[in-house]
């Protein structure tokens, strides 16, 4: 939603700054998101599990809207020749059968829905994550698999769901352990949150001074192709941002909050429906001669305009389909 430098155009110091201390490469959302996917299911799983019952719940929350919301944006895609650096260079030259199904299984056809394609993977594998949540696994692998993982980067355009995969699940075993450790991490006391928050600042800065001289867009292929070995502080330092609103949000736990309570519940309807409000309102933009030129008040404007016409979107249709609005939009 942020957009590219293009849409900076008059403030690109203003954008490299949201970036690194919203954003960055690693997508701090994404991050937190992964975080909180395995913190829930350690928790939910930790006394029983069914794999069978998990994974049907998946297809109809998870998986079945995804490929009803996919199938007429790719065979749009397909009739329109859509290319994308996500894509090989000879796509086009392939069937429209095997390119709708490498749209399906990659996720291309939209920005957003790599996740989903990545996702699935830690779907089918929760058994294995289910296998692991015990105190040795945490205590002496864990920690080198974290470790293994500040040197991983995110695939090419997110287009490898199985390297995305990889990439994220020393994060997702992350959440699982704070899951598992939450007696110990969540308290009262403030402290772990103000340090983490000095930690994330001071990297912030050193990022926005070029102090940090990581490529931001080098990418887990080219890692493995070339053999290197760097360290990912854009992972690390969206690993710290989810311990310091865990800390935070544990504070604030007995707080009502309608707005965070109704975004949280929609969640999903939001991610599958927000992408496409803002591509219609690029279409809109473009068709009236409409410059996108961002500043911080047109920025969160915008931002606020697409959060909640995607809510308003998700809770339409949720009154419209009723109890069937989870198969078709996820909430």
């Amino acid at each position: 939603m942020r957009g590219g430098v293009i849409d900076w155009t008059s403030h690109p110091s203003l954008n490299y700054f949201f970036s690194s201390l919203l954003d960055s490469y690693e997508g701090n959302g994404t991050v937190m998101f992964i975080f909180i996917a395995g913190f829930l299911f350690q928790h939910l799983t930790q006394h029983h599990f069914d794999f069978k019952k998990y994974l049907a719940q998946k297809f109809k929350m998870i998986i079945l809207p995804y490929v009803i919301i996919s199938i007429p944006i790719i065979l749009f895609r397909i009739y329109d020749n859509f290319s994308s650096p996500t894509l090989p260079e000879d796509f086009q030259q392939h069937s429209p059968v095997y390119q709708f199904f490498y749209h399906l299984f990659v996720g291309s056809h939209l920005a957003p829905f790599w996740f989903i394609s990545a996702i699935i993977v830690f779907y089918m594998t929760s058994p294995i994550f289910r296998a692991v949540d015990n105190a040795w696994f945490f205590r002496y692998i864990f920690p080198v698999i974290l470790v293994a993982g500040m040197f991983t980067f995110r695939s090419l355009h997110n287009g490898n769901p199985l390297l995305s995969y990889v990439h994220f699940v020393p994060v997702y075993l992350l959440g699982m352990w704070a899951s598992r450790n939450k007696a110990m991490l969540l308290t009262h006391d403030l402290l772990g949150f103000w340090t983490l928050f000095i930690v994330y600042m001071s990297i912030t800065i050193a990022d926005v001074s070029g102090a940090i001289n990581l490529p931001d867009k080098i990418s887990f292929e080219e890692v493995i192709d070339n053999g290197l070995l760097l360290f990912n502080v854009y992972i690390f330092r969206a690993i710290i941002l989810c311990l310091m609103f865990l800390f935070l949000l544990y504070r604030f736990r007995y707080i009502r909050m309608p707005f965070l309570e109704t975004l949280a519940d929609y969640s999903f309807g939001i991610f599958f429906i927000h992408f496409i409000l803002i591509a219609v309102t690029r279409k809109i933009f473009s068709i009236m001669h409409i410059t996108v030129d961002f500043n911080v008040v047109t920025f969160l404007s915008y931002f606020t305009i697409v959060l909640l016409l995607s809510t308003i979107v998700v809770f339409v249709i949720k009154k419209l389909t009723g109890r069937f609005s989870r198969n078709l939009i996820g909430s």
